[in-house]
């Protein structure tokens, strides 16, 4: 064999090298990228540098085999710095790849350029959203309701269901009687029994009822009390309130209360109303200084809200205790 024969041999081979190894190294890499492209950020790294070490070391033996028979190591050294070389390629590819370099990985918002829109606006709907709660309007919406727990239901007809919006009260201060009203909406309907004779209620579902509402027991007295037109009697020997089953008769007078404001302040809460009685049979509003002489005449429940400065003002107080509001006071302001 001429020198030139063993060079074009040399020359030959290490073409085929080059290319075999540069072509499977390739070919894995390609194939490994489609195949686990939604995994390729967190597992990329770990087994591309598995599978480049693996095929390192097996052309490294095999070639290693070569170079000793041939005794060649220049060969050996070049194909090593190739190697190398396309280890580092990949390597640098999945760091940009690893910061979102390339477009097509980049989000939404980063290729149209409106990411910086979008935290603004969040952050403007946070704020708008802590405003909110401070609203009169979320009070009444969230808690309004306990408006209606402080409303008695009694026989409007009847002067004893003003009593509550004559004066200023104190929870401690007012009749035994009116808070069991207040308490006995507040029991569930089959703690209630009903016949064709009587209506009875058990003492311990009504001490229940009354804890629930005003959060203690302090100023529960068993006594007797009325509910729109029952009138429940206590029968200490059955711990009981029972009623005669009366049919109630549809009053022609009615209290209309609306809530004007509604804030909180520490632990209380204040809600502001404007109230009035309305005649339906009239058509006249009174007030509760004078039951009367109609402070206003020819006018209907509509009429309302247009003439509420004329109208009686209060101020209900509650306290809240264990992230829950109880009826503390109630205030005639006007």
């Amino acid at each position: 064999m001429t020198k030139k024969e063993e060079n074009d041999i040399k020359k030959t081979l290490q073409k085929e090298i080059k290319e075999k190894v540069l072509h499977d190294v390739n070919k894995e890499i390609q194939s490994f990228i489609e195949d686990n492209l939604s995994q390729y950020k967190n597992e990329f790294k770990e087994d591309i540098n598995l599978e480049i070490e693996n095929e390192v070391l097996n052309v490294m033996k095999r070639e290693e085999k070569r170079l000793i028979r041939s005794k060649n190591f220049s060969l050996f050294k070049k194909d090593i710095v190739i190697i190398g070389l396309f280890v580092l390629v990949c390597y640098f590819g999945y760091c940009l790849y690893d910061v979102k370099y390339f477009s097509f990985m980049k989000s939404d918002c980063e290729k149209n350029g409106t990411c910086a829109e979008i935290v603004e606006n969040n952050n403007q709907d946070s704020v708008e959203e802590e405003k909110i709660i401070k609203d009169k309007e979320w009070y009444i919406e969230n808690l309004g309701y306990l408006l209606k727990n402080a409303n008695v239901y009694l026989n409007a007809d009847q002067a004893n269901a003003y009593y509550l919006y004559m004066d200023d009260h104190k929870i401690s201060e007012i009749k035994s009687s009116y808070l069991l009203n207040l308490a006995y909406k507040h029991i569930p309907e089959k703690s209630i029994k009903v016949n064709s004779l009587n209506v009875t209620v058990n003492a311990e579902d009504m001490r229940n009822a009354y804890q629930e509402l005003f959060g203690t027991l302090d100023n529960y007295k068993d006594a007797n009390f009325s509910y729109d037109c029952l009138n429940f009697v206590y029968n200490q020997d059955k711990d009981k309130y029972i009623a005669e089953n009366n049919k109630c008769a549809t009053a022609n007078k009615e209290i209309l209360e609306n809530i004007t404001d509604m804030y909180a302040e520490g632990n209380e809460l204040y809600i502001l109303t404007t109230a009035t009685i309305y005649d339906k049979n009239e058509n006249s509003f009174y007030s509760f200084d004078n039951l009367y002489d109609p402070i206003l005449m020819n006018v209907t429940n509509e009429d309302f809200d247009e003439n509420a400065k004329k109208l009686n003002k209060y101020q209900y107080v509650y306290k809240k205790v264990d992230e829950s509001y109880y009826l503390d006071s109630i205030t005639k302001l006007k």
